[in-house]
This record gives structure tokens, C-alpha cells and sequence, in this order.
């Protein structure tokens, strides 16, 4: 039993592993309270998860809200166009799949637009937590990829908008998974994406290991 509990077993780095996610959950639903503030949290997320497991991992607290604050400006700009976007095509889908005759039809591109920006806007924070680009590379790169490494992308949209998806379809069930929402479900969703976009990004790194400046892309 003592085996199991010492510090380098197997057991306890799950038990920590799951003690950083339930941690990092926390710290990024209370940063986007304000809502306008999700871009940052999203990227200070990220950049905690690409680290976790790594030789860069170093305290939840400190690195979040460094991230948080060295991304704050760009990322709330990326999360603005993310929102007017996604509403935007989003409103669209609805509003044509209500109409009538040849109109209704149009929900199709559109949705499968609103599709496109979900995928998109998966690589968008990521992209900002790992390399030093402005905003429209940024875009640029995410739409690229997004495009180049489809099944990838499906998966980690997937991932993203799964519990919206129940909100909007089976609220009572939603309500009932209310507590992984709240301890888990965002974080483990953004550590899973990193392991998804490790290969992804690592043609387009200078130093890997290094998580100490961000690189160009």
C-alpha cells in the first residue's frame, strides 16, 4: 500500500494530475465571469495544459495568471470576433432553418459556416497561448490548420461544444452533469486538445521544451 501512495507512483500522479485540472477549472470559470474575458482565460488554460506532464510545468496558480495577463489584450480582441462571428452565424442558422420555400435551404452553408468557425476558433486560443503572432496570423494559421488536420479538428470541436450542445438540446440533463461542468469538464477538455495539438504544432516550434517565450509560427 505505502507503494502506492509514495509520491512517484503512478496512483498519486494520477490523483495530482486530476488535482491540477479540477484546479485550473476553477480558476478559468471564475476569470470569464465577466464574460469578455474568456479569450484570456482560454489561452491562460491552455498554456497550463501544453505545460502540464512536462519539463515546463511549473505552478498552476502562477503560470495561469502570468498567461492571463501576458495575453489579456490579443485574446479578448480574438474572443470579440470569435463571439461576432459564431452569434452571428449561429442567429443565421436559426433564422433560416425557420423560414419557408427556397429560403430555408440556406440554413445548410450557413450552418456548415457556423461549423467552420467552431473548428477554427478551437486552434485560435491554442495558437495564442504557444507562439508570439498578431491577431490576423493568428486567424490565418488557425483556418489553415483547422482545414489541414480535419479529423483533428472535428474531434477537438467536438470536445468544445459538447456541453452547449446538451444545454441547448436536453437541459435536464445538462443540469444533472452541472457538477463535472463546474469541478472538471473545461480543463480535461483543453488538456485533451493539447495532447491532440502536440503533433500539430511541433514541426512549427523553435524549442519545444521551452516554454519560457513564446515562438513564432
Amino acid at each position: 500500500m505505502s507503494g502506492i501512495f509514495s509520491p512517484e507512483s503512478r496512483f498519486m500522479r494520477y490523483m495530482n494530475r486530476l488535482a491540477d485540472l479540477m484546479i485550473l477549472n476553477l480558476l478559468f470559470l471564475l476569470t470569464s465571469l465577466p464574460l469578455f474575458t474568456i479569450g484570456a482565460s482560454l489561452t491562460a488554460m491552455y498554456t497550463v495544459c501544453f505545460r502540464l506532464g512536462t519539463d515546463r510545468e511549473g505552478g498552476t496558480f502562477r503560470d495561469y495568471f502570468a498567461a492571463f495577463r501576458e495575453n489579456f489584450g490579443q485574446a479578448t480582441k480574438l474572443w470579440l470576433v470569435a463571439v461576432a462571428w459564431g452569434l452571428g452565424t449561429a442567429v443565421c442558422t436559426l433564422l433560416f432553418y425557420t423560414m419557408t420555400g427556397w429560403a430555408h435551404y440556406l440554413f445548410v452553408p450557413v450552418g456548415v459556416l457556423f461549423a467552420m468557425v467552431v473548428l477554427i476558433f478551437g486552434y485560435v486560443f491554442p495558437l495564442q497561448s504557444r507562439f508570439e503572432n498578431n491577431g490576423i496570423t493568428t486567424l490565418k494559421n488557425a483556418v489553415l490548420l483547422s482545414l489541414g488536420y480535419l479529423p483533428r479538428s472535428i474531434l477537438m470541436g467536438a470536445l468544445n461544444v459538447f456541453p452547449f450542445v446538451l444545454l441547448c438540446t436536453d437541459l435536464m440533463t445538462f443540469l444533472k452533469a452541472s457538477f463535472a461542468w463546474v469541478i472538471i469538464w473545461f480543463a480535461a477538455a483543453a488538456y485533451v486538445n493539447t495532447r491532440i495539438l502536440k503533433k500539430v504544432f511541433a514541426p512549427y516550434l523553435k524549442e519545444e521544451d521551452d516554454d519560457s517565450t513564446q515562438d513564432e509560427a
